[in-house]
This record gives C-alpha cells, sequence and structure tokens, in this order.
C-alpha cells in the first residue's frame, strides 16, 4: 500500500491510477491535515511510502512529514518535487526525490526500489540514490532519515 499526499487532483489521481494498474493499493489525500488525522486515525496501516508534494495547503509537505514521522517513525517519503530545488534544511527528510514531470516507467523503477528495501529492510542497499532525482534537483549531502535504524546511506 501506498498514500498519495498532493493538493492538485491530476497528480494524486495519475500516480494512484499508476500503482492500481501495477496491483499496488493507494490511498490519496488532497490537504496535509487529512492526512495527520489519517495517521492518527485506527484505520490507519503503514504504507510501503508516502509519495508527496512539499507545496500544499495550510502546512507545508516537510510540514507534515515532520509530525508525520513523530508519530509513525517508521514512515518512509518520497517527495515529488515540481522546482528545481528542495530546501536545503529538509534534504534528510525523505528516504527518495521524484522530479516532475515523471513517467509512469520512472515512478514503479521507485516504487521497486521501495518495496525491495520495505521487504528487507534494513539489511541491504538498494541503489535507491540510483533510481531517484537528487542529482537532477540537484540534493547533495543527503543522508537516510531512518538511519537509526542502521540503515546504510543509500538504503531507504
Amino acid at each position: 500500500m501506498f498514500h498519495i499526499v498532493d493538493d492538485m487532483d491530476f497528480i494524486w489521481k495519475k500516480i494512484t491510477a499508476i500503482l492500481k494498474e501495477h496491483g499496488y493499493e493507494a490511498i490519496s489525500f488532497g490537504c496535509p491535515k487529512d492526512y495527520i488525522s489519517f495517521v492518527n486515525s485506527p484505520d490507519f496501516r503503514n504504507p510501503i511510502a508516502v509519495f508527496t508534494d512539499v507545496t500544499l495547503p495550510g502546512i507545508t509537505g516537510y510540514e507534515m512529514i515532520n509530525i508525520a514521522s513523530e508519530l509513525k517513525p517508521d514512515l518512509k517519503f518520497v517527495i515529488t518535487a515540481g522546482g528545481p530545488k528542495v530546501r536545503s534544511e529538509y534534504i534528510d527528510r525523505a528516504c527518495m526525490y521524484l522530479a516532475r514531470p515523471f513517467t509512469p516507467d520512472h515512478l514503479m523503477e521507485v516504487v521497486d526500489s521501495l518495496i525491495q528495501c520495505h521487504d528487507s529492510f534494513p539489511s541491504e542497499s538498494h541503489g535507491c540514490s540510483s533510481v531517484d532525482n537528487r542529482r537532477i534537483l540537484p540534493i547533495e549531502n543527503w543522508s537516510c532519515p531512518l538511519r537509526s535504524k542502521n540503515c546504510s546511506s543509500d538504503c531507504i
């Protein structure tokens, strides 16, 4: 299962459709506050990862990541960035970065990497940096947000 948080309907609908087409369950949220409420609800099930934009109504995606991570420390986040730069103070908040626009094939490469890490975490590195867009955005000096769980610097 994957969670998607994005205020642009066409983005979360497209990601959800691609995931479902490949046999994955996805739940979408148009507002970060709705996602935080869901994380606090009894219906919450831990996803493989949460895809989120950073420019969202009410609170930023980064603020949402901070709050959700406090509630559920094992959550993995993928930032779907439309801009050329991720603010440096937040580079280690997400496990992966997916620059927009992206192709369905590229999305599925990221999903495959996330699933590999989910299935064997934290025992192996899965070459996450070769799949995501850290080099394109550009993001330097990234470190794994789950490092405290013995995650290698290249693992989600």
